[in-house]
């Protein structure tokens, strides 16, 4: 009986508990299993990005997959490869490369991407199915392409762009005051950077926290020598150019005027459901569960009784017809 051929498009930390639950049947001929990764590097923790953004966290201390294991069962793991076009009619997952997988199962954990808010100065596309068949190579699987000076912190890459302009203690502007906001921006801050913090509620992390628990954050927050700047809605970036002719972030500008000037604006306001790649006119939704076998990793369904997935309290199971073991957590 010829192996079950399962594509998993997404290698995060859902993604490498997926893969560890896989191995048993990978290695007993039961599946074959193709990681699609998209970054370069295994699959690491993404709550440990701000730390390694300020130096205080280096990459394999990061590291939760185990790409030899994973290959030595049997797996192909792809890094650095993307997949631009899932066809559900053929069964195929096209890849950056040309290629394309064919394929039984499919399961999506391709996680979530930074929001970028509406700035006069910064280009947002749309991601309806017609863009991007429009414009495969720069939306398909892929983060907005920012200006010189602004982020978002979500990969390694940012990572780096936040890193180098603490190295450089150089003036970084955090747009948002939530959790990961006001995480970097302690940490840069600790780490010799001078740090401002922008935000629109009436304190910081007005979401988790009451007004007086907030004005305590704020009074901390200041101590520490971070700027907090509150009541206060960004419209435009101003922008100065290097010798060079790049164009670079040099101001934000908010809705009461204020112009707060810096060297990088790094974009903390909230996530989105993850880069998912254009289908087949006509098709469901990628994310939606179907007899093609595609499965969003909120929910996977399992493609042998003997392949295990890790669970989650979070996110409840749901049945469907051949599902053997629990769902998967959300990305």
């Amino acid at each position: 009986m010829s192996p079950i051929r399962v594509v998993l498009v997404g290698y995060g930390p859902v993604g490498a508990r997926f893969v560890e639950g896989l191995l048993p049947a990978v290695r007993a001929g039961a599946i074959a299993l193709t990681v699609v990764a998209g970054e370069p590097v295994e699959a690491y923790n993404r709550v440990l990005v701000a730390e390694y953004a300020v130096g205080n966290a280096d990459l394999e201390t990061m590291l939760v997959g185990d790409r030899d294991a994973a290959e030595e069962a049997g797996a192909a793991v792809l890094l650095g490869v993307r997949a631009t076009r899932i066809d559900r009619d053929a069964h195929l997952v096209h890849l950056s490369t040309g290629e394309s997988l064919p394929y039984d199962r499919l399961v999506l954990a391709t996680g979530s991407r930074a929001n970028v808010p509406t700035l006069d100065g910064v280009e947002r596309h749309r991601r309806d199915l017609a863009d991007l068949e429009r414009h495969p190579s720069t939306l398909v699987a892929r983060d907005d392409d920012l200006p010189a000076g602004v982020t978002a912190l979500r990969d390694l890459d940012d990572a780096e762009r936040v890193l180098e302009a603490v190295r450089g203690r150089r003036r970084i502007v955090v747009l948002g005051a939530g959790v990961l906001g006001l995480e970097l921006a302690l940490a840069a801050a600790h780490a010799g950077a001078q740090v401002c913090v922008v935000h629109h509620g009436p304190h910081p992390m007005p979401r988790n926290l009451d007004r007086g628990a907030g004005h305590v954050l704020r009074s901390a927050l200041r101590r520490t020598g971070i700027t907090v700047i509150a009541n206060s809605r960004a419209e435009a970036i101003g922008f100065r150019t290097d010798r060079d002719g790049t164009r670079r972030f040099d101001m934000l500008v908010t809705a009461d005027g204020k112009q707060v000037r810096g060297d990088l604006l790094v974009l903390s306001c909230g996530v989105s459901p993850g880069p998912s790649s254009p289908r087949s006119p006509g098709s469901a939704p990628p994310w939606a569960s179907s007899s093609d076998g595609t499965s969003r990793a909120g929910a996977t369904r399992t493609c042998s009784p003997s392949a295990t997935a890790p669970t989650s309290s979070s996110a409840p199971s749901r049945p469907s017809a051949g599902a053997s073991c629990p769902a998967l957590p959300r990305a």
